[in-house]
């Protein structure tokens, strides 16, 4: 089982697009589906968001990337799955990418964690 971790921008997500009643059963879909076969469940995203997934539950995109040595999920966005808002949070992610954000954000999120010893 992997541990999520949520970027600030992923919580700012979280925040203002997913309605409070919908939370609980959120976290739960991703700790039962995400946190157990993060690459399964999802699929791979390409360009300046290559390493992240899209996983799709409802009418809601979670982006995040996978660091299996970790086993640890890093999750960096949040938006509604439309074809506008696919290319909403998708270009919000790529534009963070573009200036380092993105990946500072998923630093931010794991640390603390080291590698697993074998």
């Amino acid at each position: 089982m992997y541990v999520l971790k949520f970027s600030g921008n992923a919580v700012a997500d979280v925040k203002t697009i997913i309605p409070k009643p919908l939370k609980g059963p959120l976290k739960k879909v991703l700790l039962e589906a995400v946190a157990v076969d993060p690459i399964g469940c999802s699929h791979e995203l390409h360009g300046d968001l290559s390493g992240y997934r899209s996983f799709t539950w409802q009418e809601y995109r979670i982006v995040y990337r996978v660091f299996n040595d970790l086993k640890a999920i890093a999750v960096v966005g949040v938006g509604l799955r439309s074809p506008q808002s696919a290319e909403n949070i998708y270009r919000k992610l790529e534009m963070l990418a573009r200036t380092g954000e993105l990946a500072q954000g998923v630093l931010f999120s794991i640390r603390g964690f080291t590698k697993i010893a074998k």
